[in-house]
């Protein structure tokens, strides 16, 4: 007699829990991919992440809902296994808990820890007045498998927005990161090997050739002058 297994396709959740007793963290967003769930400590220091263990509880009977879950299904603990906890601010920074960007593959991820906020700085170096400035921000490559920080880029003395990732655009491996303070545009490279690599600045020069063909200009126009 041929026989032909029954198999479920599709299994989903059909009871909602509520007043799940959760850790004290800041809880960002899940990678698209469903792996990952992005949260931070409380005092802005940590970075703290979690895999969904998905289905946890299941019911044989004809009639579940007449059944009680297990004391533990109120626990966070029964759901979310934590994979690592990494510390990304140094002295004097926090992490920014609006921002987190992460490539296309979920490979790696990116965050940004920043100082404070100066409203009256001076308009040096080719500043913007009337723009504030951040004393360090810090962009952070994160390996989102295990945690590894991968490679770093500093800013001092700048101002980009973090708020919303709103100052910083990822399309396939480039980042394009905007200073307000000084009108830049930093566009860098994410290498497979994890490492962030210049690939051109945007501002008062576009091309890599414009500052020698500006000061070769400039040179010859002075010396017509003088003849």
């Amino acid at each position: 007699v041929h026989c032909a297994r029954r198999f479920y396709e599709n299994i989903v959740p059909s009871h909602t829990i509520y007043d799940i007793e959760c850790p004290d963290l800041l809880f960002r967003k899940f990678s698209d991919d469903g792996q990952y769930l992005i949260t931070f400590s409380r005092n802005h220091h940590d970075l703290i992440v979690y895999r969904p263990t998905w289905l946890s509880f299941s019911c044989k009977e004809q009639d579940c809902y007449a059944h009680d879950l297990p004391s533990k299904a109120n626990k966070f603990e029964s759901y979310f296994t934590q994979l690592y906890s990494v510390t990304l601010a140094s002295s004097g920074e926090l992490i920014c808990k609006d921002f987190f960007l992460y490539s296309e593959n979920n490979q790696f991820g990116i965050f940004a820890t920043s100082a404070a906020q100066i409203q009256n700085a001076p308009a040096v170096g080719g500043a913007i007045q009337g723009i504030p400035s951040i004393e360090k921000i810090t962009f952070h490559l994160v390996r989102l498998a295990d945690g590894v920080v991968l490679d770093e880029r500093v800013f001092c003395n700048d101002y980009i927005n973090l708020a919303h990732s709103m100052g910083v655009f990822l399309y396939d491996d480039l980042l394009a990161i905007v200073s307000l303070r000084y009108q830049r545009i930093h566009i860098l490279q994410i290498r497979d090997s994890g490492n962030l690599v210049d690939v051109r600045a945007i501002g008062e020069y576009c091309r890599e050739d414009d500052e020698l063909f500006l000061n070769s200009s400039a040179q010859a126009s002075g010396t017509a002058s003088r003849t």
